[in-house]
């Protein structure tokens, strides 16, 4: 869990040092101090002699107690400890000082004082033919901004100095029980009190953080290595702001061999603790020719400063100053990708791929689509696929970016599919505007391929399903029914591998007439057969379902809907509408939903509606043929659609007198979120899908917005959050 660009960082290659602890009480301290006192470290020494542990490495620590000093009831005590990996010294810590206090004595401590010495101006260094990569100024990032940084999307949070750069892994900064900051809030490249910049950083601190409850058992503070590691990621996000980035992957964030780091700490971080500050000061930048830092670093909790660290160091191994200006002259000057450029209007540096090599994927010879590498996949083993005709929605991938066989984050592709205004999908939604289904998946198939182009499959020796678990989005402008082509571009941002599952996640854009249509990220994962079986559908939902009482549920309103052709896909047979009804439900072709058993117009924790339908697995149906060859299973897609059907019926039901003039269309520029952790298979018997109604408004556009979820066979397996439709004047569409 603590691994960061697969090594071991600093803070846990210290903390394992943490037997001097063991040792005062072996030697009997807690006769001494009889329970009435609390360890704090006070200050330490730490240089690092070689790289940064990895997997498979054991670092032995050698630890002394130097001697014992007793000041009155409080005993402090002395000192060092040599680490090795093989006999090789990796880190030795000297000049350790720690003691027992009581709770008074570290609440009186006073903090970190410094001297007139410690803040006078002092002159920094770089080298004399200094020159700036990219232009910078004085900034702030907020929580969305530097979310975005933790996901590897630069530009998301730096700006469009660095659009397009695919982000190096080892670089990014770490998630999970190590996301230590939460925002910057100051970046002043010229700041500082050896004017060569400084950063703030902040963390909100829980009294459930993780850090606390396993430091210590009846005594929760957040360790001293710990401190250091958020002053180290504040670090780091000054030297990406810096420009010092690259796009290859051996690349390490680790100490500078050699040179010591100074730490003095004079207070704790308690479950009391609201929040912490991070300022770093930049005191020196250079390569040697490895790109390093040197800088000094304080931490306040609560305004009060607890914490110095002098010289702290940070390097990018494996990265030279050659490297860092070449990539930058080239973006300057070199071809742009798509990301510069939606038009596409460059050359693609790969081969494109037409329709037969699609159709070869979804249903044939994985081989004869991509190559003698998927030759495994031609007999005898599984391969996850692209949906069949008629839900094979990609006609071309005209433009590919990354290195076929290469799974990692690296460019675009773009992909075509061409709108006839005489599509199935047109028909069966019986309004002249395209289906969420349907769009959403033009979205995320060209991602399904891009993640075989990438040769995922090849990870394990076991057959591996490939399954859509989540995402999020905007629809920026709606798809008419008529001729057009709409392009979706998709890149890979992050993978993760853990014996024989692989996540996967991706940002998508679909554009019509080089007009963004649809936007957002989304995440797939590979799974074994016995994984897939064993999933326990959306956890924790309990306090977000939102049943109605009895006495609610004696005022509810059923409907059971009329089959309506065409009835899959092919049918000919046609109703296009029910007299001059313009709010038209689907027909049984798309129509996901028998029958609404249960709708409360007042319904619901806001008082706005609630709704719930149901559907009978027919393990007939069309789609289970079409999606996926060999797998069939019911497309997540159509499970939103089923929502989104739920809404319909409220929608028609408020409005009654706008039935013949207006129609249904999505929410424009509102973000929503889907989220499935369950499969429909052939086997299952009934599907429930259900929708609170969260907001609604009549002016200047109908529109409501709900959230709910899908269960089958009792097991909830799809969330959706945010969605919404909205009502548009029927004439007003450009047909």
């Amino acid at each position: 869990w603590y691994l960061d660009g697969g090594k071991a960082p600093v803070c846990i290659s210290v903390e394992a040092g943490q037997a001097d602890l063991f040792l005062c009480s072996y030697l009997g301290i807690d006769h001494m101090v009889k329970g009435q006192r609390c360890y704090r470290l006070l200050d330490a020494s730490v240089i690092f002699h070689r790289g940064l542990p990895q997997p498979g490495d054991t670092i032995t620590y050698d630890i002394a107690i130097e001697k014992f000093i007793k000041q009155g009831n409080t005993y402090l005590f002395f000192f060092n400890f040599n680490g090795t990996i093989d006999g090789q010294s990796l880190i030795s810590m000297s000049d350790g000082c720690a003691g027992f206090f009581t709770e008074e004595e570290v609440k009186n401590s006073g903090g970190i004082i410094l001297t007139q010495e410690d803040t006078a101006p002092a002159a920094g260094v770089k080298p004399s033919d200094w020159e700036d990569l990219v232009s910078m100024d004085v900034e702030a990032y907020d929580d969305t901004a530097f979310a975005e940084l933790r996901k590897g999307n630069i530009s998301g949070c730096f700006g469009s100095a660095f659009e397009g750069i695919e982000l190096s892994h080892p670089l990014w900064l770490p998630s999970g029980k190590m996301k230590l900051i939460d925002r910057i809030l100051h970046l002043d490249p010229n700041g500082g009190r050896y004017g060569m910049g400084v950063i703030k950083a902040e963390a909100d601190i829980h009294p459930d953080d993780w850090f606390l409850t396993c430091h210590f058992m009846d005594d929760m503070v957040m360790p001293g290595t710990l401190m250091y590691e958020c002053c180290a990621h504040t670090l780091r996000v000054f030297l990406l702001r810096l420009g010092w980035v690259t796009e290859k992957p051996d690349v390490c964030v680790e100490p500078v061999i050699g040179k010591k780091a100074v730490l003095k700490c004079r207070g704790p971080v308690t479950p009391q603790t609201k929040n912490v500050v991070y300022e770093v000061e930049i005191k020196e930048l250079g390569y040697s020719p490895e790109p390093f830092a040197i800088a000094d670093a304080h931490m306040y909790a609560d305004g009060h400063r607890i914490v110095m660290f002098n010289d702290m160091s940070m390097k990018i191994s494996g990265l030279d100053r050659q490297e860092i200006e070449a990539f930058w002259k080239t973006r300057k000057a070199a071809f742009k990708k798509i990301s510069d450029r939606p038009d596409v209007s460059v050359p693609s540096p790969y081969p494109a791929f037409t329709r037969n090599q699609l159709l070869e994927f979804a249903t044939g010879d994985p081989a004869k689509a991509f190559g003698e590498k998927y030759t495994a996949f031609s007999h005898d083993r599984f391969i996850a696929r692209l949906p069949s005709p008629p839900f094979l929605l990609i006609d071309r991938i005209p433009h590919i970016e990354p290195e076929p066989w290469m799974l990692k984050p690296d460019g675009w592709i773009q992909s075509e599919f061409d709108v006839s205004p005489d599509a199935w999908y047109f028909k069966v939604n019986r309004i002249p505007v395209m289906p969420f289904s349907i769009l959403l998946e033009i979205a995320l198939q060209p991602c399904g391929w891009l993640a075989a182009y990438m040769g995922s499959a090849l990870r394990s020796k076991n057959d591996l399903k490939f399954r859509n678990l989540g995402g999020t989005g905007i629809i920026c402008k709606e798809v008419l029914q008529k001729q057009g082509t709409l392009k979706t571009q998709a890149r890979l941002t992050h993978v993760s591998e853990a014996a024989d599952m692989i996540i996967e996640q991706f940002d998508f854009r679909v554009l019509q007439d080089d007009e963004l249509v649809f936007k957002g990220d989304t995440n797939f994962g590979f799974f074994t057969n016995p994984a897939l079986a064993s999933q326990a559908g959306i956890r924790g939902i309990e306090n977000d379902l939102d049943h109605p009482n009895q006495k609610e549920q004696g005022r509810a309103i059923s409907h059971h809907f009329d089959t309506i052709p065409p009835l899959f896909p092919e049918d000919t047979n046609r109703l296009l509408h029910s007299g001059h009804d313009r709010m038209n439900m689907p027909s049984k072709a798309l129509r996901m939903i028998d029958q609404i058993d249960l709708y409360i117009p007042d319904g619901g924790s806001h008082g706005l509606g609630y709704i719930r339908g149901i559907k009978r697995v027919d393990p007939n149906e069309w789609f289970f043929k079409a999606h996926f060859y060999q797998d069939p299973v019911c497309p997540g897609s159509l499970g939103i659609e089923s929502f989104l059907q739920l809404l319909k019926f409220v929608a028609m039901k408020k409005w009654k007198d706008l039935r013949l003039t207006h129609t249904f269309d999505m929410i424009l520029d509102s973000s929503f979120k889907w989220t499935y952790r369950g499969q429909i298979l052939q086997t299952n018997k009934k599907i429930e899908v259900e929708a609170t109604v969260k907001e609604i408004q009549d002016m200047p556009t109908p529109a409501l917005i709900a959230d709910g979820f899908l269960k089958v066979d009792g097991l909830y397996i799809y969330k959706m959050e945010n969605f919404g439709i909205r009502l548009i004047p029927y004439d007003k569409i450009q047909l």
